[in-house]
């Protein structure tokens, strides 16, 4: 069978942030939030050149900098909270002290900016066995704990429903505490929000590898989490140890573990996240950097340009052969692993058309030997399928990967015949890192062209959840540094109008902005007069989507493929009716 160690890497990057200057008016017509959650440390601390007194303002100034719809700070003592409110004073704010429930003790303070919410709630719980009492504490936790949470209408989108605003801080010493904390913030926010837009700031003081993380965003039981980390939605490619958030007030502290998070529930759009290294003469304002997310919600009209995929069901049964190993390339710097195809034909059957198939796997990791139920699945309904494989980051980057799926591609033009496939009938598909690819191969007619070949070779697009938009550095190690690289390897901005017609296929339960990237992509190719359309798979996830048809033929996405495959290639199947027809 498969294995889904691969398939975990398969994720996405989102497409580019707007810019922090938005006006009042801008605002209105997109409504942006922006959300930031900020240690501040403690004000009584004896921090000597980094004390309360002589940072604050420079505090004020970082806030005011990145200017938050929401913002969450911890380790916040009455003065602070005060100071921060009379510096903001567009902010309203809630929090009182862990200790007693007013004054005394840390405080979960957090603003929100008065001309955009009305507040409707709120209220705190403490992170213990007895989250009512005041002051509780339990498990091993060495402080009490608390979370302080805050119900908001958001006068620029009234129509939509209230955001829950919860922030917090996990005990720093007690490692039950801050599993038993997470799992309680889960229960708490599933409690509370039920109808409810979600946004989750604090400082968990442990890392992503963690328990804690791992109770708070992922399944349980086969049911999702009511909220998403959203710097790692929205930035999948790990910085190598460069991802750290406590600073002890040095700007180039940046290893060590990201303990600062921002979650937030998957009716939101991930527009851009970021760790603020704000610092001055190479100190920063407080020991933490602080954490930000520029969030757009889904409105109705934004989810009704989706629809969810309804199909007849095809169910063919060709005999399948396979041809595996077929090297595409033999240059002198030719991968005897990598640039090799494998190909699934309808046994016996000619005049077919072909699925040319890219794997996802963030472009790191993957093989064309993990989805041969892929070639299989479509071979036994009469299509010939590729299913190729090439060569990975770190090894190489932008535009490798996408010269090799053209070389694999030029191959199959140039030999498919042979095999009994139509030249004038080769659909391109991939999933995820392979949605990209594919998507990039019907776009930017650069690839093709050093093969002699262009866009025309290509009967129709099919990405699967792919990304079809980087941003600067976003994936470095992949695309290469800089804006131009970045642009340079979207396939939006390469949509000229010569492109075949797309089937753009989503998870009903994809990863944050993969909605917002399809529907881009979709709208580029449309104001060129390409025909384009999005579908949503239904019950399906990132992963999902594509391993579920290992299962059966009868699964949506394959379904889905079949339907678009048939109507675009006169290719006429129904139920259980290959064989028949093959007659």
């Amino acid at each position: 069978m498969f294995s889904f160690r691969y398939a975990a890497a398969a994720t996405i990057v989102t497409a580019w942030s707007l810019s922090c200057g938005l006006s009042a008016i801008a605002a209105e017509v997109k409504p942006d939030l922006r959300v930031m959650s900020f240690n501040v440390r403690y004000g009584t601390a004896n921090d000597g050149v980094n004390r309360w007194e002589l940072r604050r303002d420079f505090l004020v100034e970082t806030i005011r900098t990145f200017s938050p719809d929401l913002l969450g700070t911890q380790e916040t003592l009455g003065f602070q909270r005060d100071y921060l409110a009379t510096k903001l004073p567009e902010y309203d704010y809630l929090g009182v002290g862990r200790d007693d429930g007013r004054e005394r003790g840390e405080m979960m303070a957090l603003y929100f900016r008065k001309d955009r919410f009305e507040k409707l709630d709120g209220g705190h719980f403490w992170l213990s066995e007895t989250p009512d009492v005041i002051g509780s504490k339990s498990w091993d936790s060495s402080l009490p704990r608390m979370v302080t949470w805050v119900k908001l209408r958001d006068r620029r989108q009234e129509a939509l429903p209230p955001i829950v605003f919860f922030n917090t801080h996990f005990d720093h010493m007690g490692t039950t505490a801050r599993l038993e904390s997470a799992k309680l913030l889960r229960r708490k926010i599933a409690a509370l929000c039920d109808t409810c837009s979600v946004i989750v700031t604090g400082d968990f003081n442990t890392d992503e590898a963690s328990p804690p993380y791992r109770a708070l965003f992922d399944a349980v039981d086969s049911v999702p989490s009511p909220v998403v980390d959203s710097y790692r939605a929205n930035r999948p490619d790990r910085l190598l140890g460069k991802e750290g958030t406590f600073s002890s007030f040095k700007a180039d502290a940046i290893s060590g573990a990201r303990i600062d998070w921002i979650g937030v529930s998957r009716d939101w759009q991930i527009r851009s996240t970021a760790i603020d290294h704000t610092a001055r003469d190479g100190r920063t304002p407080s020991d933490h950097f602080p954490v930000t997310a520029t969030l757009r919600r889904k409105t109705a009209s934004q989810k009704e340009r989706q629809h969810v995929v309804s199909v007849p069901q095809f169910g063919g049964d060709y005999d399948v052969e396979s041809h595996l190993n077929i090297p595409y390339y033999d240059g002198a710097d030719a991968d005897q692993r990598k640039h090799k195809l494998d190909l699934f034909i309808p046994k016996g059957i000619k005049d077919f058309p072909v699925l040319f198939f890219v794997h996802g796997g963030a472009w790191t990791t993957g093989d064309r030997k993990l989805y041969s139920y892929f070639g299989k699945v479509f071979a036994r309904n009469g299509i010939g399928t590729v299913v190729t494989s090439y060569r990975l980051s770190p090894r190489v980057k932008h535009p490798a990967h996408i010269e090799d799926v053209a070389r694999a591609f030029a191959w199959t033009h140039k030999n498919i015949a042979k095999y009994g496939g139509r030249t004038d009938r080769i659909f391109v598909t991939g999933q995820s890192a392979g949605g990209h690819l594919a998507a990039l191969l019907c776009t930017d007619a650069r690839y093709l062209q050093a093969h002699g070949l262009t866009l025309k070779a290509i009967h129709a697009a099919i990405p699967i959840s792919g990304i079809y938009t980087f941003r600067p550095n976003e994936m470095a190690l992949v695309v290469g540094w800089g804006e131009a690289a970045a642009a340079n390897a979207s396939p939006i901005n390469h949509v000229s109008g010569d492109e075949p017609p797309f089937l753009i296929l989503l998870a009903q339960s994809d990863i944050p902005r993969c909605d917002q990237m399809s529907n881009d992509l979709r709208d580029a190719l449309v104001a060129k007069g390409i025909s384009a359309e999005c579908l949503t798979i239904p019950d399906r996830n990132h992963l999902t989507i594509i391993f579920q048809m290992a299962l059966t033929d009868s699964d949506r996405t394959a379904q889905a493929i079949l339907s678009y495959i048939a109507k675009h290639s006169e290719l006429k199947l129904g139920p259980r009716t290959a064989k028949r027809q093959a007659k």
